[in-house]
């Protein structure tokens, strides 16, 4: 944005119009020319060396104005120096007899005008009333020698220098008013103008300042939620870690369900799938969300979270209060941000094991009664336990458990979402090798330590024709291993 100031524009101005009064004095050189001319052709008796003169003149004055107009620090000087070559000019026409003047008087003082400038206005009116009664009085002294007076046979050159100068007089006043008022009003219309302009360049000014500020205070604001939200992150890592000491692998599974949450929600809505509902915020939420679905875990015993082998009826009952206690547990966590958060967190953790054909727990929701997040986390729950080490078994190839997937499709998982894990399946066998490079070492000793510590653990086979079947044996070993 440029800064309008009442210095610019009147300097700007006065460059443009001595760039238009040098154009006319160029031009003015046509009139001694046309002299010339029409005495040469016998229509007027102008004498050659008035003409030549006028011509010089004429010629002079344009260089003379052109030289000033190549230097800016000379733009003032070059304004008067205008006017005053102006009227000099009217001054020469009006100078020989043979030429009446009268309207060309006011000549100089209307250019004047032309430069808002009051004092100039005034200047060059004072200047051209003096030019102008010299020149009449100049006339006087050859004017009745050139003309036939039969009207005043008693003229005399100060009789006829009196009564043109005094008629010349009342139009120089009137010229006077016009010209002066014309400049007052000009100079005040522009530097209403202009005041204007600097007002609302001072407000656009006050207003980047104040966005300025806005735009600070936001990038401040965001960078604080940004510091807050990596925080409750780390926090709620803590808590999954703090998990992950009471039972040897929810730790890292829930870490490695955060991932599976995240790919398994960008598969449905690359395909097409809950759109709405799928947006880049909320699949962070999500995936962020699946760090806690386990959470009730930490009220179930050692003893029966850790156990090697089948558990009994009512050590499955126990187990199976988990989401119960995890819903619970969430209550207590603080509101993030809206409290968006804080439900989806809570409805992962309470319904990550509800099944899609009704038979799951703890309240048997079936279809899209179960939430979309719970939906999502009950699939990638599912396939970390598969492809994941625990104690009681080894990992299932990731082949093998795109197979189980496939086989629970619209029972245990929603269509969609059973496909999104199968169309993942060289996705998920990177990370899964990533996972188990990084953890390798860390889980030989720490599997090494809980075995010395169940010294009476013995591993079992798990069979995975179980999806789906919600009352025979193997359903109880399965619910353990979620």
């Amino acid at each position: 944005m440029i800064n309008i100031t009442r210095s610019h524009v009147f300097d700007e101005n006065i460059n443009n119009v001595n760039a238009m009064i040098l154009k006319i004095m160029a031009f003015t050189a046509i009139v001694p020319t046309s002299f010339i001319l029409l005495t040469v052709v016998g229509i007027w008796n102008v004498p050659h060396t008035y003409s030549v003169g006028m011509l010089v003149y004429c010629l002079f004055a344009t260089i003379l104005l052109k030289i000033f107009n190549r230097f800016p620090a000379l733009q003032r000087l070059t304004m008067y120096a205008s006017i005053f070559a102006a009227i000099f000019f009217v001054d020469l026409l009006g100078a020989k007899s043979i030429i009446n003047v009268t309207i060309s008087y006011g000549f100089a003082p209307f250019l004047s005008c032309l430069y808002y400038n009051v004092k100039l206005t005034r200047v060059s009116n004072f200047v051209n009333i003096i030019s102008i009664m010299i020149v009449i009085w100049l006339r006087s002294q050859t004017v009745l020698d050139n003309f036939m007076w039969l009207d005043h046979p008693n003229q005399t050159a100060m009789s006829w220098f009196l009564e043109n100068g005094a008629g010349t007089l009342v139009e120089s006043v009137f010229v006077y008013l016009i010209t002066v008022s014309l400049a007052k009003r000009t100079n005040k219309t522009l530097d209403a103008m202009i005041q204007s302009s600097e007002e609302r360049n001072t407000a656009i000014e006050e207003l980047k300042k104040r966005n300025a500020y806005i735009v600070k205070i936001n990038n401040e604001i965001e960078g604080t939620n940004h510091n807050l939200k990596n925080t409750q992150y780390k926090i709620i890592q803590f808590v999954s870690e703090v998990l992950g000491s009471h039972d040897l692998f929810t730790g890292r599974h829930v870490m490695h369900t955060r991932k599976y949450v995240e790919i398994i929600a960008k598969e449905l809505k690359k395909g097409g799938y809950y759109q709405k509902e799928l947006t880049d915020e909320n699949i962070e939420l999500y995936s962020t969300a699946a760090f806690l679905h386990d959470i009730g875990k930490i009220h179930i015993p050692e003893g029966v979270l850790n156990k090697i082998g089948k558990f009994t009826p009512e050590e499955y009952q126990l187990m199976k209060i988990h989401p119960e206690e995890g819903k619970k547990l969430l209550e207590y966590l603080p509101q993030i941000e809206d409290g968006t958060f804080n439900e989806i967190a809570k409805q992962m953790a309470y319904c990550h094991h509800e099944k899609w054909d009704g038979s799951g727990y703890p309240n048997g929701l079936k279809g899209k009664e179960i939430p979309l997040c719970a939906r999502i986390m009950a699939a990638a729950d599912v396939l970390d336990a598969l492809i994941s080490q625990r104690l009681y078994k080894e990992p299932m190839p990731v082949e093998e458990a795109m197979a189980v997937f496939e086989r629970a499709k619209g029972m245990h998982f929603e269509p969609c979402i059973a496909d999104a894990v199968i169309n993942l399946k060289n996705l998920i066998t990177i990370i899964d090798e990533d996972f188990k490079t990084t953890e390798a070492s860390t889980n030989a000793e720490e599997l090494e330590w809980w075995m010395k510590y169940h010294s009476s653990t013995v591993k079992i086979e798990v069979h995975t024709d179980f999806i789906g079947a919600s009352t025979e044996p193997q359903s109880a070993v399965f619910t353990k291993t979620l």
